[in-house]
């Protein structure tokens, strides 16, 4: 369980800075990380706050919402972040 979740943050870190808001310009991977996740901007982030974007992605995996996950639902994403990646490597560049 400690490797899935240090694991976890190694993987949402980077994310977070691709993944803030439209005109939010962190200074820092710790304001990055406080923009992303501490979403009542009490100044802290909470577990719940923590794991909300992890339960997030659990739910939209979940395809038939049954409460797990399984090698087809992570096949399927698998294949559509495929599909995705393929089509930002096609457009041209400077296009968005």
């Amino acid at each position: 369980m400690k490797k899935l979740v240090i694991s976890f943050v190694l993987a949402i870190v980077p994310a977070i800075a691709f993944a803030l808001p439209p005109g939010a310009s962190p200074t820092s991977m710790s304001d990055a990380f406080m923009q992303q996740l501490d979403s009542n901007k009490d100044g802290a982030v909470s577990k719940a706050e923590f794991l909300a974007p992890q339960e997030k992605q659990f739910a939209n995996m979940d395809a038939n919402k049954d409460g797990v996950v399984d090698r087809a639902e992570i096949e399927a994403v698998e294949k559509a972040m495929r599909e995705q990646m393929q089509k930002m490597h096609q457009r041209p560049a400077g296009s968005q």
